[in-house]
């Protein structure tokens, strides 16, 4: 571990919890404690749409605001942008302005051939190749979802009786690589799925003590399309109704899951005060 890096203390306060946020212009009571937090600025809108009482908050280069209340629970969402600089950012100046669960609903490729688009991913763990995160912590420390979290997803995707996928997630950096072995490489070791931001987001969660969990939908078969003679780098099934499906499912697994785990976790603080 270089030595720098060795002597940051991620438990002191960053100095900026109190102000604005330069990014995603939020302050402490603009956003709920609970926070899911999709790439994409259109799945923004797709969430809000099941909160009570929603309001848009912020909006400022991509990153867009809304609160409202979900289950009893004062709920956002925030849109990130794609990769983990970009998505760090958010995912810092959230925890700044008070976020505890964070919850990305996000979109995958798959790297086993049995997984049809509209499946959904929910990895209890993500190889940490998204870049950002390597200047956090050494490459050996691991990118892994809050536990108590993660049961809740996988609870309430069991319930719903959608397709999903539990296992390793690769967040790469690299979405339009030329090479079927760039894709290929990982799909031997049973890897599942691979995305851009999830790494990022459990990395960060850990040092900054939140909660944090990654569900996915899946949009294309990298491995089957690394099979034809040129590597195919589309994404045709992005219009397919069954991806469409798994996208509205894992938005509300994610909402009902962790504000299932935040009611707990907050009623366990309140006995222990």
């Amino acid at each position: 571990m270089e030595e720098w890096m060795a002597l940051i203390d991620y438990s002191k306060p960053t100095g900026t919890e109190e102000k604005e946020q330069y990014h995603i212009r939020c302050r402490k009571g603009d956003i709920g404690s609970v926070v899911l937090v999709p790439g994409d600025q259109e799945r923004v809108t797709r969430v809000a749409e099941h909160l009570s009482d929603a309001g848009k908050v912020a909006e400022n280069r991509g990153m867009i605001t809304y609160t409202g209340t979900y289950n009893g629970v004062s709920v956002s969402v925030t849109s990130t942008g794609m990769g983990g600089p970009s998505a760090a950012i958010a995912y810092e100046e959230l925890i700044n302005v008070g976020a505890k669960v964070l919850v990305r609903v996000g979109s995958v490729a798959a790297l086993q051939p049995d997984i049809e688009p509209g499946d959904l991913s929910l990895p209890f763990g993500c190889i940490r190749d998204d870049g950002a995160s390597d200047y956090y912590v050494p490459p050996n420390y691991p990118a892994v979802p809050d536990p108590l979290l993660y049961a809740a997803l996988v609870r309430r995707a069991q319930q719903s009786g959608v397709r999903f996928w539990q296992g390793i997630n690769w967040t790469h950096s690299a979405f339009y690589a030329r090479s079927k072995g760039y894709f290929l490489q990982w799909a031997g070791k049973r890897v599942v799925t691979l995305e851009m931001e999830a790494a990022t987001l459990m990395t960060i969660a850990t040092l900054r003590g939140v909660a944090a969990a990654f569900i996915g939908t899946v949009f294309e078969n990298r491995i089957r399309q690394a099979t034809r003679e040129e590597m195919d780098l589309s994404v045709p099934s992005h219009t397919l109704p069954a991806v469409g499906a798994g996208v509205e499912a894992s938005i509300r697994i994610a909402l009902d899951a962790s504000t299932d785990y935040y009611k707990t976790i907050h009623t366990k603080e309140e006995v222990r005060l």
